[in-house]
């Protein structure tokens, strides 16, 4: 049986042909409607023919590709990609030739399609060579291509050595593609593993996902938060990856049907970087999650951050302090937990005792007691911090409240002399005080408890290499506080190599605190509302995530569009 796969930025479908025609276009009457304004409203069309399918153009002002070529009508073999704009349908037919079974020779290939077309096509693992003669297949030259976009590269993949979960290197690094001391070039699996993980590194990504198809597999990146495609991987080299993986974390390989995770590191010019694994059954396979933990691209002390001034005085006061608790809030992945551990690091570990209780461990802190979270042998955040508070702490970093048992202890130990540092989701600091009582906690602890509330966000700065400057709107110069008449200039993204064609490079946070004075507390104990102590907390030094980010906006650090998404409406 035929089908379509259909991608498209609103997501993915799948449709089964039964020799019906399947219209495409921006029109409500097609079969595939696309939101896309390079579609026509009535763009092609997939139908039955000669016993198979063909594509056929319906006259549409931008053209149809097939593969990467414009068509007016052509049959259609399995494996072939229909483009449309942004969209993307590939008709799969296992009854008709596949791909493995075409001509895969350069020679074949380039005559077919064309030097051009046939250079830049995604979609063939075809064998092309480089600059100095090496073979490459088809994902090399798509994770090369990323590569080779890095501004620094102080290393490549022959300097990635991989070490178990042990802590044992089970494949060191090479040396002109040998393993050194072997004398053994390394599989295909290993150089390719490696390949992924150089591509990690030179794109400053934090997640690497292996995801199943029904031929091969997706290889896609996060970067500063956002997904991007890396490459197309064949299903026998994606089998021999998740192979190298689960020989690192010790897992189970002929155990496919249940969740599994793990650990491994890799060293690389005598610096260890550590990566989380999970591995998920999905419709085709196993999906591979890989977490990098990477300290070298997180600020590690607290003037790293960038803060104001006034922000930063504030902040290192309430972090040197005796007692208290000190609640970091904000959605998951928004830097809490690196801006909590760059306080701990202004603390003398040495003269005082810090323990972390963290689901899991991310950062290294030396000479501090470090704790993961077990909830299946009965260590849970609660239970954890009470034995803690047996252990003559003076410092203690929860890594989230979750319950009000959570909240009630570290609360109690920081009203009896210890200084706690914890975090909860909530969309900002006046937020995180109704979470907690939401939670149950009672008015006083908060009211008592409570030294200052810390609202964060991460925003993407823009490439300096390609940003234009572009004329504020006066919806826009309100927001930012401006008068229409200076009207400064902004900025906005346009996206080259070095950015990934994102038009942004990197990330940097932006803060809300709110310092819980007297009359914050005496809100708290009463009936409070949200504008009852916004009211008291604009009397004072209080700056909202949306102007602290305007700031970053008028000085030419990111855009308005990226602001808004990130930053609460006032």
């Amino acid at each position: 049986m035929a089908y379509l796969e259909v991608r498209t930025q609103q997501g993915n479908k799948r449709l089964q042909l039964d020799r019906k025609p399947i219209t495409v276009g921006r029109f409500p009457d097609n079969v595939v409607v696309l939101h896309d304004d390079r579609a026509s409203r009535h763009h092609c069309v997939i139908e039955p023919h000669n016993g198979g399918y063909q594509i056929r153009d319906l006259g549409s002002r931008n053209g149809t590709k097939l593969n990467t070529e414009k068509v007016d009508s052509k049959p259609l073999n399995n494996g072939d990609i229909v483009r449309v704009g942004g969209a993307e349908l590939r008709f799969i037919d296992p009854a008709l030739q596949t791909p493995s079974e075409q001509p895969k020779t350069t020679e074949v290939a380039a005559a077919a399609l064309g030097a051009q077309d046939y250079l830049k096509q995604e979609t063939l693992d075809i064998d092309l060579s480089d600059e100095v003669g090496n073979v490459r297949t088809g994902y090399e030259n798509q994770l090369y291509e990323l590569c080779d976009g890095a501004i620094e590269k102080p290393f490549d993949d022959n300097d990635i050595a991989l070490v178990d979960m042990r802590g044992a290197t089970v494949h060191q690094a090479t040396a002109g593609g040998i393993e050194s001391g072997s004398g053994e070039e390394p599989g295909e699996g290993i150089r390719a593993f490696r390949l992924l993980l150089l591509t990690a590194f030179r794109t400053r990504a934090t997640d690497l996902h292996l995801e199943p198809q029904v031929e091969g597999a997706l290889c896609r990146l996060r970067v500063d938060g956002y997904m991007l495609k890396a490459a197309n991987l064949n299903l026998n080299l994606f089998k021999r990856i998740l192979g190298v993986v689960k020989i690192l974390c010790e897992i189970e390989t002929s155990q496919k049907s249940t969740v599994q995770d793990g650990h491994f590191s890799v060293m690389v010019k005598g610096r260890r970087v550590d990566y989380r694994v999970s591995l998920t059954p999905a419709m085709h396979g196993q999906k591979l999650v890989i977490r990098v933990l990477d300290t070298a691209n997180a600020p590690s002390r607290l003037h790293e951050l960038g803060l104001i001034p006034w922000m930063y005085e504030k902040l290192r006061n309430i972090a040197m302090k005796d007692s208290g608790l000190l609640l970091a809030c904000g959605p998951t992945g928004s830097g809490k937990t690196t801006t909590l551990y760059s306080c701990l690091r202004e603390i003398n570990v040495e003269r005082r005792n810090a323990i972390t209780i963290e689901d899991p461990v991310e950062y290294y802190l030396e000479g501090s007691t470090q704790i993961p979270v077990d909830p299946k042998q009965g260590a849970t955040f609660a239970n954890i911090l009470r034995s803690v508070l047996r252990q003559d702490p003076d410092v203690i970093f929860v890594g989230e409240i979750r319950d009000i048992e959570t909240a009630t202890v570290a609360m109690q130990a920081a009203m009896t002399g210890h200084l706690v540092y914890t975090t909860v989701h909530a969309k900002d600091s006046i937020g995180a005080i109704f979470r907690l009582l939401d939670l149950g906690v009672e008015n006083y602890l908060v009211a008592n408890a409570l030294n200052m509330i810390m609202a964060q966000r991460l925003v993407r700065t823009l490439c300096d290499d390609c940003k234009k400057t572009v004329t504020p709107t006066p919806t826009q110069l309100i927001k930012l506080g401006k008068s229409v008449g200076g009207a400064p200039d902004i900025y906005s993204p346009v996206g080259c190599r070095t950015c990934l064609r994102t038009g942004y490079r990197g990330r940097r946070a932006i803060f809300e605190l709110l310092e819980i004075n007297d009359a914050i507390r005496d809100q708290i104990l009463k009936t409070p509302t949200i504008q009852g102590i916004r009211e008291i907390a604009t009397q004072g030094l209080f700056m909202t995530l949306q102007r602290y980010g305007s700031h970053l906006v008028l000085d030419g650090s990111t855009a308005m569009e990226e602001l808004e998404r990130v930053a609460v409406s006032e």
